[in-house]
């Protein structure tokens, strides 16, 4: 499930620039783990050997500028959610990001200079029997410019198995989800998305 990296030639530095950027977010998902363990009510290490080669994709991400849409159905990326959680880095001034609340409206989520958006992804609902959500969201550029962000997804080990935590599950709240190694799951979900 891995390959070799594409890089353009131009510019010069764009190579080093995403490589500085991504051991540096992948330096954060590393201690968002450990802060997932304590909410979780779990020791603070419990996801330390599930993610000693994580599976952390980067993709930097270019959306057109689409000012004149009629409406929803034209959009950057259609409403989804993650397979596993994602960090992600908006570029400022430029509102696109959305996700879907509980009263199934589109919120709009506006960059803020200096901060990241954690989206915690499908993987742990299913580790924590829905304790933790899996945001529903889309991006839609109506500004008159090009917007970028950047997502890394970060996920534990393939051989990691997922399945509800023993402090998400009780007798009024039974496991949702069966077990499957995260390297399982990844793949089902992109034969899922690609039709295979």
């Amino acid at each position: 499930m891995a390959g070799a990296n594409v890089w353009p030639d131009t510019p010069e530095d764009f190579r080093t620039a995403c490589m500085d950027y991504y051991h540096a977010a992948l330096s954060i998902g590393k201690k968002l783990f450990c802060l997932f363990a304590l909410a979780l009510d779990l020791p603070e290490t419990y996801f330390n050997d599930k993610t000693v080669y994580s599976a952390a994709t980067m993709r930097t991400l270019h959306y057109p500028p689409q000012p004149d849409a009629p409406d929803d159905k034209i959009l950057g990326i259609g409403a989804h959610t993650d397979f596993c959680f994602t960090i992600l880095w908006q570029q400022t001034g430029l509102e696109a990001l959305q996700v879907l609340n509980s009263r199934e409206q589109w919120i709009n989520v506006p960059p803020l200079p200096g901060t990241l958006v954690i989206n915690l992804g499908d993987q742990f609902a299913r580790w924590t029997n829905d304790t933790f959500k899996s945001t529903v969201h889309r991006a839609i550029n109506r500004n008159i410019v090009d917007r970028y962000s950047i997502a890394l997804f970060f996920s534990t080990d393939y051989e990691v198995n997922i399945e509800p935590m023993h402090t998400c599950v009780t007798a009024e709240r039974p496991a949702m989800y069966p077990a499957i190694t995260a390297g399982e799951y990844v793949k089902q979900r992109l034969k899922a998305m690609y039709n295979e």
